[in-house]
């Protein structure tokens, strides 16, 4: 068992005397308590993107920043524009997302196939945090009408079909790469179960205590570790000290930023609920990360970083 399955267990038993608290306190806990962890290890886990990048292309950090802003900027005109497609591409590459940061370290290189396992991977999980927390959702829904559109995405039926032709999808690879020697079948029991353990805890916490354990712990945490071990390696940094002084600037230009414009909501000059803003945010830095993620996990497999760490 790894210490982040370790950490992920402990945290689950940690909140489960807390849902006996009633249902409006808890609410407003599970926000007060969760969104500042997702924004202080979420952002961070990004924060050097434009560092990664540039060990695999020749890229000036103005010509990357520009480039990043713009993809950035395109994501919020797709919110404004047609805010239902938007949520969608930004489920789809999560779940994308999640899927390669779970399985990359296990493999030699990422062939469409494998990527192919990746999103089913993350779709399983994707799905699963919704269609068990359905009721919560659709009180939002009814509550906030920014989040009303979405109403159409989170059909039970869809995401049943959804799930259950993800999960099959995932087997069959996992199946086919097991035969093939390349992962053993130990490692697929392992990750049966943390993917079991990863739906129990959205079954039995409310939204945002089962996405913000899994997201802090099993995805964020692990990516970090391998964003520091790979600079560490690179010899660009020599230990945490220098890791967290090069997470430091952009972290804190996204902190003010996202601080910025839950001030303007308080003082309403924009007319979105924080949830919502918090929802655009993060998909909008998640779409040019997840480009970079996979031009750095490419830069891994080439240097051979998983076989030798």
């Amino acid at each position: 068992m790894t210490k982040a399955i370790f950490y992920f267990i402990a945290a689950n038993l940690l909140f489960l005397p807390l849902l006996s608290i009633s249902e409006g306190p808890f609410q407003n806990f599970a926000f007060y308590i969760t969104v500042p962890f997702i924004i202080i290890f979420g952002i961070p886990h990004g924060a050097i993107d434009n560092v990664l990048f540039k060990r695999s292309k020749k890229i000036s950090n103005f010509k990357f920043i520009a480039v990043y802003l713009s993809i950035i900027a395109l994501n919020i005109g797709l919110w404004l524009v047609t805010p239902v497609f938007a949520y969608v591409l930004f489920l789809l590459i999560s779940a994308y997302h999640f899927g390669q940061s779970e399985f990359t370290h296990y493999l030699k290189k990422q062939t469409f196939y494998h990527k192919i396992l990746f999103f089913s991977w993350g779709l399983i999980l994707i799905v699963g945090l919704i269609y068990f927390n359905l009721a919560e959702i659709n009180l939002m829904t009814q509550k906030y009408e920014s989040f009303a559109s979405f109403e159409l995405v989170h059909s039970k039926q869809m995401l049943e079909i959804i799930f259950v032709g993800s999960l099959a999808i995932t087997l069959i690879i996992l199946a086919q790469l097991v035969y093939k020697n390349i992962i053993s079948i130990e490692t697929v029991l392992m990750e049966i179960i943390v993917m079991s353990l990863t739906l129990l805890s959205f079954y039995l916490m409310p939204l945002l205590i089962g996405f913000s354990l899994y997201f802090i712990i099993l995805h964020s945490y692990k990516v970090m570790e391998e964003e520091f071990k790979y600079l560490k390696s690179e010899n660009i940094i020599s230990n945490l000290k220098g890791f967290l002084k090069l997470l430091t600037p952009f972290s804190v230009l996204s902190f003010a930023g996202i601080l910025f414009l839950f001030a303007l909501i308080y003082f309403n000059i924009i007319s979105l609920s924080y949830g919502y803003i918090m929802l655009i945010i993060i998909s909008s830095i998640t779409l040019p990360h997840v480009f970079v993620m996979d031009q750095f996990y490419n830069l891994l497999f080439k240097s051979g970083f998983f076989r030798n760490s």
